[in-house]
């Protein structure tokens, strides 16, 4: 079945062995390279055979993640796709020029090419069917208005009276503050960053040479830096053209989500470390780095995020990959916080308990099994996912807790229980 019926074939290391008085069989597959995934069973050919991991099951790929997979094998790069229907007049003249111009400083060879060939030899334009039109980069960092051609490219900014989509405010509002930022790359990183701002708390602290000091809820330059990152590596191709990047703020966080898994090998234990990540559209990031705008030194976003939540004293941000898409999380107070205090947990205020506090916490409360929605409420954390993914499976996946219902793991009333060592 490895050789005949798996597409690449498979090559396992197959070793017989006897085990008090038993015969067993240990079967090891190695992860294959990344350009050849997915592999795949071929008597249901590649879109019905291809199959991931979530969680203890094996569910279908869907389209988008085969798409991914196969983009990155065929090395197809979305932001160089020609921009139907756009002409070179729908850029910003004066804002290509001051680009070439640039260029053309810092590079000497590139300064005896004209114009045009300038443009196309930087991924602004490309040739199709005989027609010049600007590529998917150069509309996104030129155009006059990109969501003429993209109208889902745009970010969705919203803020939430409550810690979760859904709650209302004290006259059943949904939102406090809703917008809807469009422009260019550049245009819709301060548009965002502005609503960001203005939607923020600001306390005033008097420093020890007696200033005043402004000082926003979050820090702003690690908010900018993932902000960039959302807009310069979503995936902007065809799969995910009708998807926008989200900012959601919420009492006790605030939610970056952009459309497109990591790209190729890169891995969430990767971020942020010497690692060098490769890159989903790299003429968008060559141009913003030649402009010098919005990228100032490549690979220093996450490692700026961690240290300016350091410095105000809040968690790290955390970072999710989900099947279509990527989330940044940025908290505005320690990794649990409740001043509130009861018979049923007995808890004082938790300001400043750290995630293996936590864990050890719920272990001894799971001793008698207990749900999901009592865990958090006993942890003081309103957060579903950031309970289940922080907390609940690492316990589970450490053999530490595991579920009552066994048989069916989504049950509604499905409870988790320490195990007992």
């Amino acid at each position: 079945m490895c050789s005949d019926s798996m597409e690449p074939a498979v090559r396992p290391d197959i070793l017989p062995f006897d085990y008090e008085g038993k015969k067993l069989l240990a079967v090891k597959i190695d992860e294959i390279a990344q350009n050849k995934k997915p592999c795949y069973y071929k008597p249901k050919g590649l879109q019905k055979g291809s199959f991931t991991r979530i969680g203890d099951r094996d569910e279908p790929m869907t389209d988008y993640e085969i798409y991914s997979l196969q983009s990155y094998n065929d090395h197809i790069f979305e932001d160089k796709r020609p921009t139907r229907g756009a002409t070179i007049d729908d850029l910003n003249n004066e804002y290509l020029n001051n680009y070439i111009d640039k260029v053309k400083v810092e590079k000497p060879h590139f300064a005896k090419n004209d114009f045009e060939k300038s443009l196309k030899l930087c991924g602004i334009i490309d040739t199709s069917d005989n027609q010049v039109y600007p590529t998917l980069a150069g509309t996104m960092i030129f155009g006059e208005f990109p969501q003429s051609f993209y109208p889902q490219l745009f970010v969705a900014c919203v803020v939430v009276p409550g810690n979760e989509l859904g709650d209302t405010g004290e006259f059943g509002e949904r939102f406090i503050d809703n917008k809807r930022i469009e422009g260019t790359i550049e245009e819709m990183l301060e548009g965002t960053m502005n609503f960001l701002r203005r939607n923020m708390k600001t306390s005033v602290i008097i420093n020890s040479n007696g200033e005043r000091i402004n000082r926003t809820e979050y820090p702003m330059e690690a908010l900018r830096e993932a902000v960039a990152n959302s807009l310069i590596h979503r995936d902007y191709s065809t799969q995910t053209e009708n998807a926008y990047i989200s900012v959601n703020m919420y009492n006790d966080r605030i939610e970056i989500i952009n459309p497109g898994n990591l790209y190729g090998t890169n891995k969430l234990e990767k971020l942020g470390t010497a690692t060098t990540m490769e890159s989903r559209n790299p003429t968008i990031v060559r141009i913003l780095e030649e402009k010098g705008s919005v990228i100032e030194n490549r690979h220093s976003g996450i490692p700026t995020m961690k240290r300016e939540m350091k410095k105000y004293g809040l968690p790290e941000p955390e970072f999710y990959e989900e099947r279509d898409s990527f989330k940044v999380i940025f908290r505005n107070t320690s990794v649990a916080e409740n001043s509130q205090t009861g018979a049923q947990t007995g808890a004082q205020s938790m300001t400043h308990i750290t995630i293996d506090e936590l864990k050890e916490k719920v272990l001894n409360y799971c001793k008698i099994p207990k749900s999901s929605k009592e865990i958090r409420e006993y942890v003081g954390l309103s957060s579903k996912t950031y309970v289940a993914d922080s907390i609940i499976k690492p316990l589970l996946k450490a053999g530490m807790l595991e579920y009552t219902n066994k048989k069916s793991i989504n049950a509604r009333n499905q409870k988790y229980i320490t195990v007992k060592k």
